[in-house]
């Protein structure tokens, strides 16, 4: 279908046209939807099209709408959610270019900007269909690029590991690795010593890692795991430099203890979440179980649904989570609410392998709402960040990203 039609004359929007715009905008979202896809008759196709000639606010939000992807179900799911208070919760929170026009202007402009941010840079949860498992080929121990997915033994070696591809086994000393499918699991290691090992995960990835006891550690993008091929002694220690998801097997006579640079995190059996990113902050979220977090001779104990946030200048600060938006990062999704551009840039950073620049300084404290999906481009969300945001972007030729 054909979607660029002939601007319509602005005296085909009629008063009464206005008004229903104003009381029915999910309805006018659901005809854009609908164009989108190829689904629209021709009598509503004709109506939201002079909508989108003859008003730019219709036009910026199907612009913001084309840039997104459709999945199944999607419309259908638009249907079922109270559009006119979702828009109203949001509304208050984003950022968005204020000016005295009309009040179906604000409302069309605050739309769009959640359609982006909840279908354009897909604040949409989706299931990854993980490829059937196929024969493990065992290979030699193949060199490990600069910055790529890789593990140091603790002997120095250092092992490239395969990632979304089809297993394969390794031989490290008496260690069997069997990497691929984005997860490293391994046996043996009992003449390796006690030694620890080093697995990095570089920019754009997350990695599963199978721990000798059974615990799972899900690795975040740009993130380091310390941690032995078996446990010996009373305690099981690993250490973390940047964010992980921890699922401990439980053994209450010997703790497990996660050591990132400011905090110490232990627990016997239980799920959590760490994010040691940033200098002088250690973010702990506890998903079940029980924790006990220390950093500079205090401690919490958290329970269920509760985060501890340590900041070197000030302490702990413990209050509740929401969960789906803490381990959105597993799914493929950055959840931000009112943060700073900068911290956003953070992630893009470590997501896309790419460096941010800030041309005009005032930029960094900008703070938005919305959300981030790794597996689409990075440049439909730099769009949106022009629609919305009055932010303007460029990459020069080392390829770093410049925003002014």
């Amino acid at each position: 279908m054909n979607l660029h039609c002939p601007r319509a004359e602005p005296s085909i929007i009629k008063n009464e046209q206005l008004r229903m715009m104003s009381e029915n905008h999910e309805h006018i979202y659901q005809l854009l939807l609908k164009k989108r896809n190829g689904t629209i008759n021709e009598s509503d196709d004709q109506y939201v099209s002079a909508l989108i000639n003859g008003h730019e606010d219709v036009e910026l939000m199907w612009r913001a709408l084309k840039h997104s992807f459709s999945l199944p179900g999607e419309e259908k799911f638009w249907q079922q959610i109270d559009v006119t208070n979702a828009w109203s919760a949001v509304r208050s929170e984003l950022t968005v270019k204020h000016t005295g026009i009309l009040s179906i202007r604000k409302w069309l402009f605050a739309a769009a900007v959640v359609i982006v941010a909840m279908v354009g840079i897909s604040l949409i949860w989706k299931n990854i269909h993980r490829k059937a498992e196929q024969a493990p080929t065992v290979v030699t121990t193949p060199p490990a690029p600069i910055n790529g997915l890789q593990l140091q033994l603790a002997g120095g070696e250092t092992i490239a590991l395969p990632y979304n591809q089809e297993k394969q086994d390794i031989k490290a000393g008496d260690v069997q690795l069997s990497a691929g499918a984005k997860k490293l699991q391994f046996t043996g290691g009992t003449a390796m010593g006690n030694g620890f090992n080093t697995l990095t995960v570089p920019p754009k990835m997350d990695y599963k890692l199978l721990l000798s006891d059974g615990t799972e550690v899900w690795l975040n993008a740009t993130s380091r795991l310390r941690f032995p091929f078996s446990f010996s002694g009373d305690k099981r220690e690993v250490y973390l430099d940047g964010e992980a998801y921890f699922q401990v097997t439980k053994n209450e006579s010997k703790p497990f203890i996660v050591h990132t640079e400011q905090t110490d995190i232990e627990v016997l059996g239980t799920s959590f979440n760490v994010n040691a990113y940033n200098d002088g902050l250690t973010r702990t979220s506890l998903v079940s179980g029980s924790v006990v977090a220390r950093a500079d001779g205090k401690e919490v104990h958290l329970r269920a649904g509760q985060e501890a946030v340590y900041k070197t200048d000030r302490g702990y600060d413990v209050h509740s989570f929401d969960e789906s938006e803490v381990l959105a990062w597993m799914k493929g999704v950055y959840v931000f609410h009112n943060t700073s551009l900068m911290e956003i840039a953070e992630v893009l950073e470590r997501w896309y392998g790419v460096k941010v620049i800030f041309d005009n300084k005032a930029l960094a404290g900008k703070k938005f709402t919305g959300g981030l999906e790794k597996l689409q481009r990075l440049d439909y969300f730099l769009e949106t960040l022009e629609l919305i945001g009055d932010i303007h972007y460029s990459y020069d030729q080392s390829g770093a990203l410049h925003l002014k």
